[in-house]
């Protein structure tokens, strides 16, 4: 590869290395100078149809799991009850591991190939470990990949069973290198241009034509700022006529591009950890932040965060009324729309597009959590899934629970009364503390009367949802 690096932050330039990731001047991202881009496609599987906009690899070394070309399905419903003119849903979900990542994959682990790597490192939150560790397996590579204990259970079942060799760490801040090994890392040059074709097909899509708004989720900034990229290519090629604005959206608990637009800044100050529960956006410190600031701000458009009750209702309107169950971080383009429509940012004669960025099968828990609260078949969903084995005893202090908080003896009496059940008050403290234990009971407080100590309890938010 004899491409050039341009530094996304000053400008400085550097001839392409696999080894460097980011700008040795000021540490921003660095971007990958397509000399001269093209349209043409090659009829080539995967993300190779469109070569003309990607580095160039010999065609020999072109990894591909059938990654891109995803459907850009028209809303009908949720465009109704939102009242635009249009909206489309870019969906990502049924790429091969289930995620846009899939196309940064394809073309990270070719170049990998091409330079004679046998071995690929990365640091991942889930979802490019999983990518990665599927392409790798295709092309024959050993994958390496290091996680943190919060990772989603899906990705982390993805990553073995794809064969990678998978260690936890506590931090990403100190990383031990595997010898010979190509580093993939979020903000990885390689890893950030395949991203662009996303907007590629947005555009080809709507018959060669650009929506009014597309809504993208928000970490590192790299998809915000490849998009914007591919927008620039898309004018230089002198296709695209109309000007589209774009929105960048993050999690109110992981917000330092957000808050850099709100105040009017031009450079993205990096924040102290952040406890969002959408590990793949929980990016303190995003290295395509001022980029993505950048692209927001020349087109136009908009930075919002959103929390986490808007997600996760996106997140259920999304599989109810489109048939497409995202993950939290693919759900929020849809909970900002709705958030900038109630807010009239966006008017109702906008056509705007929704990139879904990945599939809702990565997290379990969150499924199963949504999963308690849109059925009555909690105590079900939680035997199946392994949890804890409540039986009818547990079951009936829940369900007398959540009609009121109750201290231990009127739980005994009301267990005899209404459900026939005859245990002793020790059995019913015992039940009691494993309740709590797990997370569905907690002590509300205590009470003396008649000179004796009751202590009263009372269902947890994750109680009511089992109930």
């Amino acid at each position: 590869m004899n491409n050039i690096l341009t530094c996304t932050g000053c400008g400085a330039t550097y001839d392409f290395s696999l080894e460097r990731k980011l700008c040795e001047k000021c540490g921003s991202g660095l971007s990958i100078e397509v000399e001269k881009p093209s349209l043409e496609e090659t009829g080539e599987p995967g993300i190779w149809r469109y070569t003309g906009v990607l580095p160039s690899l010999e065609s020999g070394f072109h990894i591909s799991l059938g990654e891109g070309n995803t459907s850009l399905q028209m809303s009908r419903r949720i465009k109704k009850r939102l009242g635009l003119d249009g909206l489309w849903i870019k969906d990502e979900t049924v790429e091969p591991t289930g995620s846009y990542l899939d196309r940064s994959s394809a073309l990270f682990v070719s170049a990998a190939l091409s330079l004679g790597y046998e071995r690929i490192l990365t640091y991942s939150t889930g979802n490019l470990g999983a990518s990665l560790s599927a392409y790798s397996s295709k092309a024959g590579l050993k994958m390496h990949v290091k996680v943190k204990p919060t990772i989603d259970l899906g990705k982390l079942y993805q990553m073995i069973i794809y064969g990678a060799e998978v260690s936890v760490v506590e931090s990403f801040r100190e990383r031990k290198r595997v010898r010979d090994a190509a580093v993939a890392v979020e903000y990885d040059p390689l890893i950030n241009e395949a991203k662009k074709t996303v907007m590629l097909e947005v555009f080809l899509q709507l018959n060669r034509s650009l929506p009014d708004y597309i809504i993208l989720p928000m970490g590192e900034g790299g998809l915000v700022y490849a998009t914007f990229k591919m927008l620039k290519e898309l004018e230089k090629l002198g296709v695209a006529g109309k000007h589209m604005k774009i929105v960048g959206v993050q999690p109110d608990e992981c917000r330092p591009i957000v808050e850099a637009f709100e105040k009017g800044f031009e450079i993205v100050e990096a924040k102290p950890e952040s406890r969002s529960r959408i590990f793949d956006l929980n990016v303190a410190n995003p290295r395509f932040g001022d980029a993505a600031l950048k692209a927001i701000r020349e087109t136009g458009g908009a930075a919002v965060s959103v929390s986490e009750k808007e997600i996760f209702e996106a997140l259920s309107v999304l599989a109810e009324e489109e048939g497409i169950l995202a993950e939290p971080a693919g759900s929020l383009p849809l909970a900002g729309l709705v958030k900038l429509v109630r807010s009239g940012m966006i008017s109702s004669r906008s056509r705007v597009v929704c990139v879904v960025t990945g599939s809702g099968l990565k997290d379990p828990k969150v499924m199963k959590e949504i999963a308690y609260r849109k059925s009555s078949l909690g105590i079900l969903i939680e035997e199946l899934s392994g949890g804890l084995k409540l039986g009818p005893t547990k079951t009936a202090i829940l369900r007398l629970l959540s009609e009121k908080g109750m201290y231990g003896y009127q739980l005994w009496t009301s267990l005899r009364e209404r459900y026939r059940i005859e245990v002793s008050i020790p059995t019913v403290y015992q039940h009691l503390a494993e309740l709590v234990e797990k997370g569905y009971v907690k002590k509300e407080g205590s009470k003396t009367v008649l000179g004796r100590r009751r202590e009263y309890y009372s269902l947890t938010e994750k109680g009511e949802a089992l109930v």
